[in-house]
């Protein structure tokens, strides 16, 4: 056992539990809550702090424990920072999310069952601390109060069920919104929406005919489900500050961007419908995702003629094989060096297969990128040996590289299916 001066030089020294409280929620805070109830055990100095220190409940291991989070919420009284509920009952739900709400939650995830949709907790409606809020498979309720969610920052939902206007009645309301992400959200077949706040909008929707952003002046990113632009008719009216544009199918019919109709015809040539005054925001698209199958064809290159200031270009290509058939170089060296080639700095294609077709389009941004800096490929698993690399490197050894600082790297795909999440990461999350 210590001697008395000994004790007494120890306490001496326990200079963290001389903090102020304040400073000790903040370093609980920061804890796994499970290290956090431990601390209770330290001395009657601790036995409490845990209890009013900022809450955070986002662990997978707790998310799903409804009977673990209602004795969490039993015993704590401070503030709650951040919660995520899965699959919870609906008595459950509606009195954790109540007092969680009286207690200035800031970021809430809520997952139910996607085949048994719920309201939402009615409580809800009435916070005013949210900053971020991500709903899977829940019903919002008719009736919207016009002032909901004012510090609301990112909205995030999944087969959420959307009864006639109410989407943009949420955009309305929610005066803050910087970031907003639709999937599969059920709605009419035509969508027409609005926000002066806007800043990222992604969309996912089999359902929806017509996409219509109407007026959103501090648009940035529009990122879209890969086949999105080939099944739906999307419509950009305004947005002059929109700088990445994602994903457009190659083989898509009609996009119109302000006052510019970008159309295919029939030979799989794109026509711009404008006057060159009216391309304002196809010179404002920096950075551009496309969507294709097999071949590169010359229908890219008409499609990338399009936005002369592109600066990123991220490519996903499905299917094709080594052995794909490839068009004539001719056709590459007839296009010359397009206006955004001035421009593009990095090139990305996941689903590289190393086809003739995919090295002579390469080959081509290689001769002509004046200001190319990287170009990365993304290839399966299944081109592991070293000699594809090796004979694909030689390939690309132009000798008349149009940029001195080109740098070519090949990485195997890690996550090497094409779902729209996977290869969302890759440029929303820029």
């Amino acid at each position: 056992m210590l001697s008395s001066s000994a004790a007494s030089e120890a306490e001496e020294l326990d200079l963290i539990s001389q903090l102020p409280d304040s400073i000790l929620h903040s370093i609980l805070s920061l804890l796994p809550i499970k290290d956090s109830v431990r601390t209770s055990i330290l001395s009657s100095r601790w036995r409490h702090l845990w209890e009013e220190a900022p809450l955070r409940l986002e662990d997978d291991s707790l998310c799903h424990n409804e009977q673990l989070i209602s004795r969490i919420f039993h015993s704590h009284r401070g503030p709650i920072e951040s919660l995520r509920l899965c699959n919870f009952t609906r008595a459950t739900v509606d009195r954790i999310v109540k007092s969680a709400v009286q207690r200035g939650i800031q970021e809430l995830t809520l997952a139910g069952y996607v085949h048994r949709l719920c309201q939402l907790p009615p409580s809800i409606l009435t916070c005013k601390s949210l900053h971020q809020l991500s709903v899977i498979a829940y019903w919002f309720p008719k009736a919207v109060l016009p002032s909901i969610f004012p510090n609301l920052k990112e909205l995030r939902l999944s087969c959420v069920k959307l009864h006639n206007d109410l989407l943009q009645i949420l955009l309305s309301s929610c005066g803050s919104l910087d970031t907003l992400q639709l999937r599969d959200c059920w709605n009419s077949s035509v969508s027409s929406i609005s926000s002066p706040s806007l800043r990222k909008f992604a969309w996912k929707s089999s359902t929806v005919d017509e996409l219509i952003i109407k007026d959103m002046p501090n648009l940035e990113s529009l990122m879209l489900e890969e086949y999105t632009t080939r099944d739906c008719k999307v419509k950009v009216i305004n947005a002059p500050k929109l700088q990445l544009l994602g994903f457009l199918c190659v083989d898509f019919e009609a996009l119109q961007l302000g006052r510019t109709l970008l159309h295919q015809q029939p030979a799989s040539v794109f026509q711009v419908d404008a006057m060159p005054c009216w391309m304002a925001m196809l010179s404002s698209v920096k950075v551009l995702a496309i969507n294709m199958e097999h071949s590169f064809n010359k229908t890219l290159l008409d499609l990338l003629r399009c936005f002369p200031c592109l600066e990123e270009l991220f490519i996903l290509k499905y299917g094709g094989s080594r052995n794909e058939t490839h068009l004539d170089k001719k056709i590459w060296n007839e296009h010359g060096s397009l206006s955004f080639l001035d421009h593009l700095k990095t090139v990305t294609v996941k689903g590289f297969y190393g086809s003739q077709s995919d090295v002579d389009f390469l080959r081509y941004l290689v001769g002509h990128g004046k200001v190319l800096r990287k170009i990365i490929l993304l290839y399966s698993k299944i081109f592991t040996d070293e000699k594809f690399v090796e004979a694909k490197i030689r390939q690309f050894c132009v000798q008349k590289r149009a940029s001195s600082d080109l740098e070519l790297g090949f990485f195997i795909d890690t996550k090497n299916n094409v779902h729209f999440s996977m290869w969302n990461e890759l440029i929303w999350e820029r």
